[in-house]
């Protein structure tokens, strides 16, 4: 990412010389020649850093210190001269200047010195992208659960997607994974190692999505008293996800579509539009092909969008995952509660699998995280369930089986087998795991009981 220098150089010929040395450093320069110039300037554009000359025309050197640091507490300030005196010297450091360079200077030393401030601004840059994710609570990266077949159809179309840097268009249920694989999508592709930014737009107030999405500058309005970047910006070179896009006001809608068209923006406040590289990724859960019909969504927007659409399936239809999910999220909240519970009981496993889940996932995960607190041993039961998944499905696993009452052990056995079979698509693999048994002998069992 370009960073921008602001040199306010009177001498017209170190003020070439500057910029040359700032551009191989690589900075943008721009210059201004009175200390007016550099005023109007900062207050055009703020820079990332001001090189200036202690004795300018009006106003001088220390009052753009002065001022540069009031109006951005972050900017660095570099001050160039040949007539310091110790007094100035004391007055600029008490004033927030990063360094003193005195003339005649070389060259190399003004391009260390600019070299440096740039891994400084990238790391500071870096910080806090990564300040805003630990404050947005961002959760560590986790692998979407696919074993059933509609889960796989819809990881084959994501796996197509992933490392082609184009829209992605997620729909589906509240808490059907959306988040989930965005974020697999974000780990797969060539931007991986870059940040990956959330928005939950039905969770923002309407005023403020604009605010999250883009910024302020500082003065935009009452409270704005620094410059803010947008999660546009600091997702710069990385991901954005934005859930519940459907939520949106038409005016945010409107903006998002002139940032997918120039991709550029205009921080609130701001008059100098932004060069962003970031990748969008949509989740809406409702159809919004039907809200551009009632005229709730800008259709302009949602052919922008709607380039790879992919619909994730509820977790009704997708039942093989239930327990391999249930499972995940028990390690997971054992190890961070400390809870001794290591494994759902038989009963348990029958009522998460004949739930109907009209909360999908999320509901799921919240159901075993509860569970998890309530343990007090190795075992998750019936008892630790809610009571709606307490009364589902049979009270004893035979009852409701296509099998007389004077079954015998074998016969239920192998319709069990080949119940989960059928529920594993065949995988002989996945459906041992479900049984509890190696695959040598589940062969075996289906050998013998031909």
């Amino acid at each position: 990412m370009s960073y921008r220098l602001l040199i306010a150089e009177d001498d017209r010929d170190m003020a070439s010389l500057l910029a040359e040395i700032a551009t191989e450093a690589g900075f943008a320069p721009c210059i201004a020649h009175t200390g007016q110039q550099a005023v109007e300037a900062l207050r055009d554009s703020l820079p990332d850093v001001l090189l200036t000359d202690l004795r300018l025309p009006a106003p001088g050197g220390l009052e753009l210190l002065r001022l540069a640091r009031e109006m951005d507490s972050g900017m660095q300030v570099v001050m160039i001269t040949g007539y310091a005196t110790v007094n100035d010297a004391v007055e600029g450091f008490k004033a927030g200047l990063h360094d003193l360079v005195t003339k005649p200077f070389h060259t190399d030393q003004v391009l260390a010195l600019l070299t440096r401030l740039k891994e400084y601004l990238h790391h500071r840059r870096r910080s806090e992208q990564l300040s805003a994710q630990l404050e947005r609570l961002e959760s560590v990266p986790r692998e979407p659960v696919m074993h059933s077949r509609a889960a796989r159809q819809c990881m084959e179309l994501v796996q197509q997607v992933a490392p082609l840097d184009v829209p992605v268009l997620l729909q589906g249920e509240s808490g059907t994974g959306k988040g989930v694989m965005a974020r697999h999508i974000h780990e797969t592709s060539a931007r991986k190692g870059s940040p990956f930014f959330a928005l939950n737009c039905a969770a923002v107030a309407e005023t403020l999505v604009e605010n999250e999405l883009f910024g302020h500058e500082k003065g935009a309005y009452t409270g704005a008293t620094e410059r803010k970047r947008g999660l546009l910006e600091l997702a710069n070179g990385g991901t954005l996800l934005l859930d519940e896009i459907n939520s949106t006001s038409l005016e945010v809608q409107a903006k998002l579509l002139h940032f997918m068209q120039e991709r550029s923006l205009l921080r609130i406040g701001g008059e100098r539009a932004v060069n962003v590289d970031v990748r969008l990724l949509v989740a809406s859960n409702e159809d919004l092909a039907s809200l551009v019909e009632q005229g709730r969504f800008r259709r302009d927007l949602y052919y922008r969008l709607n380039v790879f659409p992919v619909e994730l399936p509820p977790l009704r239809e997708r039942r093989e995952d239930i327990v391999p999910l249930a499972e995940g999220f028990l390690a997971d909240y054992a190890v961070r509660y400390g809870s001794p519970a290591r494994s759902f009981s038989m009963e348990a496993l029958s009522r998460l699998g004949s739930y109907d889940w009209p909360g999908n996932i999320r509901e799921l995960e919240n159901i075993v995280q509860r569970a998890v607190i309530l343990a007090r041993d190795r075992e998750v039961g019936v008892a630790q369930l809610p009571r709606e998944l307490s009364a589902s499905g049979p009270s004893t696993p035979a009852a409701g089986l296509p099998l007389s009452a004077d079954a015998s052990l074998v016969e239920v056995e192998r319709y069990w087998i080949d119940h989960i079979l059928e529920r594993c698509d065949g995988n002989k693999t996945e459906a041992a795991r479900r049984l509890g048994i190696d695959v040598s002998t589940l062969h075996r069992k289906l050998r013998t009981e031909k």
